[in-house]
């Protein structure tokens, strides 16, 4: 727990150090002006492959992959973007901006754990609406992910992804 703690608070200094939790950043993104956030996402997912596997590895960590119902999927994500569109943030700069003081940012973080619990009561009523179930769904359990060659290619190739596009938009 307390590493999960520290690499969370490291986490979130950066994110409000790059200041991807301000609207220029992620309105600038979605227009595709402004790549500080694509290069952020890059890094820390080939980063963070490399770690969770290595934590996997060491017997650290494990997996909990939950079920794949593509139509909850989608309808996650449409509701998903419906509120990073309405507040300008996603979870983690909702956290990041709250701790800046911003208001907005708790009353976006209070409408979604409100709408969590909402979820959890009209679970039952609304499980045949998620689809059927198509397993746990993942490259690691499907035997795409069998050394750790494999993911640090894949992580080293979106770090240099996000080192490249970052020398490409200075010019």
């Amino acid at each position: 727990m307390a590493k999960a703690v520290i690499f969370g608070m490291l986490f979130g200094w950066i994110l409000q150090r790059s200041r991807v939790n301000t609207f220029n950043k992620i309105g600038g993104f979605a227009m595709l002006k402004d790549f500080t956030v694509l290069k952020l996402l890059l890094t820390a997912i080939g980063v963070g492959s490399v770690l969770l596997f290595t934590e996997i590895q060491l017997g650290l960590a494990s997996l909990h992959v939950k079920p794949f119902n593509l139509t909850g999927v989608l309808l996650g994500g449409i509701v998903f973007g419906i509120g990073m569109a309405i507040l300008g943030y996603c979870p983690g700069t909702l956290i990041v901006s709250i701790g800046e003081g911003a208001v907005d940012a708790l009353v976006g973080t209070l409408g979604g754990l409100a709408a969590g619990l909402i979820y959890i009561f009209l679970y039952p009523e609304m499980k045949p609406l998620l689809g059927p179930d198509l397993g746990k769904i993942n490259l690691y359990a499907g035997g795409a992910v069998t050394s750790g060659i494999i993911v640090l290619l894949f992580g080293g190739i979106l770090v240099v992804a996000a080192a490249y596009i970052d020398k490409r938009v200075k010019r």
